[in-house]
């Protein structure tokens, strides 16, 4: 009995450790691949938005995903094919999570999700991703090719009547039409293994049956329809002004004569696009030649919220902090309602406001578009005219509530008088 019992014991350690090093030899490209696998079973392109990317190939994720029935179907049967589904004992099931868990520890998937979203810029244009894909699906998805030759064939009944006709879609393994794919230039022939073999050109694919397909939209254009939040994010970091500081500070590389300006264009430029930084706040007897509006308690506390790296989940007294200040925000800065990540000023008037309706309006813009087949020109169009309206909006309220608050101050006896004129 006690050699039973120990044998079983061994046997679910032995299945617990099949199960580990299966999940645990996993590469980034085995992942990779069931991915795009996925997504030609579903009819969708290569090309994803990248928080999907980021989710369809995180293994632990994933592997939660299968277990409790929310993965796809398509998704499963990528899976099977390549011999990474959950199978086997409940002890290799178990070692398969333990393994995919240490998996993730080693190769920083999930780290590699703050990496992906360390930027305010690169968090805004997730989200745009994400609510265009949403809204519109087909732009990531793609559609069969008709025949121009002979674009339909005739539907006939049992009986060999004609009811009707269809469309012609070229297959890879007729002769006439594999002819019509070279003639057109959907395909070409290249030679592999000393024979020649057809292979789709650029933005074409088979699918399994050998139906040709085409992505609805190329990726450049896709991409560009994060423009229109791209510049209100931007915009809002104060990273738009090359020549120097945004209002109320100094510049990313300043001048020895006016820190307002700075001293090398093109290093401003870099410093900016590629990095992020801005300058820091100009003293206050500077700043307040340009925000008169602000009074010097207010700067100061400002100040203080600014590097106050405490935790502070009270939301009553009007602001929070939260991971040693990575992620911040306050009912009443300098710049009214804002949010700070790691360190970057995200006013809700200059930024929140222009990226929520150039957001809203990319994705109404997408969605009337794709009556017509533009829905990439048409997100792209109406998130520049939701900028538009949003920036304008914006910049009214915020221009009020200065207002606003200059006149409380010269109320008080502060210093507004530069500000009402």
């Amino acid at each position: 009995m006690a050699k039973d019992r120990m044998q079983q014991i061994r046997n679910i350690l032995s299945d617990v450790g099949a199960g580990f090093k299966a999940d645990y030899e996993l590469g980034r490209e085995d992942r990779r691949n069931a991915f795009l696998r996925g997504r030609k079973l579903k009819g969708e392109t290569e090309e994803s938005t990248r928080w999907d990317a980021m989710m369809g190939t995180h293994p632990g994720i994933n592997r939660v995903a299968e277990a409790t029935g929310r993965l796809p179907a398509e998704d499963k049967q990528a899976l099977r094919e390549m011999d990474m589904n959950l199978r086997g004992s409940t002890a290799h099931k178990v070692g398969q999570f333990l393994g995919s868990a240490a998996n993730d520890v080693t190769q920083d998937a999930t780290r590699s999700i703050y990496w992906l979203l360390n930027a305010a810029q690169a968090t805004g244009e997730v989200i745009n991703e994400k609510a265009l894909a949403k809204a519109v699906p087909e732009l990531y998805g793609k559609s069969p090719v008709q025949s121009t030759d002979i674009p339909y064939t005739r539907v006939l009944d049992k009986g060999g009547k004609e009811t009707g006709k269809a469309d012609r879609i070229l297959n890879i393994k007729d002769k006439v039409m594999r002819e019509e794919m070279l003639n057109r230039n959907y395909a070409k022939l290249i030679e592999k293994g000393g024979e020649e073999v057809l292979t789709p050109a650029r933005g074409y694919s088979f699918d399994d049956a050998g139906d040709l397909q085409k992505r609805n939209y190329s990726p450049g254009m896709v991409q560009a329809l994060a423009i229109p939040t791209g510049i209100a994010i931007n915009s809002g970091l104060g990273l738009l002004t090359p020549f120097g500081g945004a209002e109320g500070y100094k510049a990313a590389l300043p001048s020895e004569e006016d820190p307002t300006k700075t001293s090398n264009v093109i290093g401003e430029v870099g410093l900016k696009y590629i990095m992020g930084r801005t300058g820091q706040l100009l003293p206050y007897n500077e700043f307040r030649q340009v925000r008169p509006d602000v009074s010097r308690e207010e700067y100061n506390k400002y100040q203080a919220f600014k590097y106050d790296k405490s935790e502070d989940y009270d939301l009553s007294d009007g602001d929070f902090s939260i991971g040693a200040g990575a992620l911040r925000g306050t009912t009443d800065g300098i710049h009214g309602a804002e949010l700070q990540f790691l360190g970057r000023s995200l006013p809700l008037t200059t930024a929140g406001i222009p990226y929520a309706a150039a957001l809203a309006g990319g994705g109404a813009g997408a969605m009337q578009g794709q009556k017509s087949k533009k829905a990439a020109i048409g997100g792209l169009l109406g998130g520049m005219a939701g900028l538009g309206v949003g920036t304008v909006g914006g910049n009214i309220i915020e221009q009020e509530r200065r207002r606003r608050n200059a006149a409380e101050n010269l109320a008080e006896g502060g210093n507004a008088e530069m500000y009402l004129g």
